[in-house]
């Protein structure tokens, strides 16, 4: 197991002060009430687990996860932590696997984690688990079963079966955009529920989809499909390579593409690479874009470049997530008083109901009355003509309605 802590600890200290935040007084709440604290709360320090795939087929896809959460916490303990708390953290790797998922999960229970913040495709290997033990888990839904469990918030929601947004279909119609292809690589779950999702979106609003099994790993191949069907729009879930070798060839045969947007483009990396062929393509956001230069993201810069400076550059989607990830985990603290127990985190969690990271976010979110929600807003970027930076397309963030099921 690694281990990393923003802050040391003395362990005859952190037992005497476990003692005296459950025995002492201060504000009553359930937990006081009771006499107990939770595993990982001490009176000076709380622990959470993180959980996300440093290795395996995803690994790359989440390198600045860590450096995100690593960056909110530490800018929370130097500002004085939460309650009088400071942050401690632990992490696992599930090795882009739900075995490896759920095998981090026990991990990071039996080290005493009082929460886990995730982020993976693969959550369905522990979620039943940590809804058994009553673990909170604060992350990124990557599967519908988040919406069914209780103890799981998160604060985006952009896959489930049978359902989708008009957003993306809107923002296609904006653009010009007539007839869909799919590039989508079913590597898990949330791939085919994405593709799916997009599916139902285009096709409400009137645009046939009208090539979705592109199961090819060959660009060309890819471009010839999309030619073939006639399709003047090209949604992806796929490596960039592939994304980008299928665009460039069927630009070079002669055939047009109105709309292109990727769901993992987003990434200033990857603009010395594919900057140039992706120019004019598009990425959809389910926060604002940094290129909008908000208050909140530019403390989210300053608190990169102050506690995770080797995430270079900064305002890669991993590291964004786990700053988001970390701030609403701390979001959830700042409704404990004295000494907070798993449940009582939980109840103060769910009467969260204006949460947008404190601008970060597209919409505010309502952790009760939009759990297992989709989200309706996105924001969207183009890769500027230079291919060299994003730029934002719309003066405000993109909100559909919700589509299928209950709407």
């Amino acid at each position: 197991m690694r281990v990393l802590r923003t802050r040391f600890a003395v362990a005859m200290i952190a037992a005497a002060t476990m003692l005296a935040a459950c025995s002492s007084g201060g504000p009553s709440d359930a937990s006081q009430a009771s006499g107990t604290c939770a595993p990982g709360v001490t009176d000076n320090s709380i622990k959470v687990g993180l959980l996300y795939p440093d290795t395996g087929v995803m690994g790359t896809q989440f390198s600045g996860y860590r450096a995100g959460v690593n960056a909110r916490i530490s800018a929370q303990n130097a500002a004085g932590g939460v309650n009088g708390r400071k942050i401690d953290y632990v992490w696992e790797d599930d090795e882009s696997d739900p075995r490896g998922n759920l095998q981090g999960a026990r991990t990071l229970v039996n080290e005493g984690a009082f929460a886990v913040l995730e982020y993976t495709s693969f959550s369905q290997g522990s979620g039943q688990y940590l809804d058994d033990q009553h673990i909170p888990v604060v992350g990124v839904a990557d599967q519908p079963f988040w919406g069914d469990h209780d103890n799981m918030f998160t604060y985006t929601f952009v896959t489930d079966a049978g359902r989708s947004t008009t957003t993306l279909a809107d923002f296609v119609r904006q653009q010009g955009g007539t007839k869909a292809a799919l590039v989508v690589t079913f590597l898990t779950e949330a791939s085919k529920l994405y593709a799916a999702g997009v599916r139902q979106s285009l096709e409400n609003a009137g645009i046939p989809v009208v090539q979705d099994d592109i199961d090819s790993t060959n660009a060309t191949d890819v471009a010839r499909k999309i030619i073939d069907a006639g399709a003047d729009t090209v949604i992806a879930a796929s490596p960039l390579d592939l994304y980008t070798g299928a665009l460039d060839a069927a630009i070079s045969a002669g055939h047009p593409i109105k709309v292109a947007v990727s769901a993992v483009s987003y990434d200033p990396r990857l603009l010395a690479p594919y900057g140039q062929k992706l120019a004019g393509t598009y990425s959809q956001l389910t926060f604002a874009a940094l290129e909008r230069n908000l208050p909140a993201q530019q403390r989210f810069l300053q608190a990169m470049a102050a506690y995770s400076p080797e995430i270079q550059p900064a305002g890669q989607q991993s590291a964004i997530a786990g700053y988001i990830n970390a701030d609403l985990f701390i979001r959830g603290l700042k409704t404990q008083h004295g000494c907070p127990t798993r449940a009582s985190f939980m109840t103060g969690m769910r009467s969260i109901t204006d949460y947008d990271a404190d601008g970060m976010m597209v919409q505010k979110i309502n952790l009760t009355a939009d759990h297992g929600q989709l989200d309706r807003c996105s924001d969207f970027v183009r890769i500027a003509a230079t291919g060299d930076r994003f730029e934002v397309v719309n003066p405000q963030p993109l909100c559909g309605q919700r589509i299928g099921g209950n709407g």
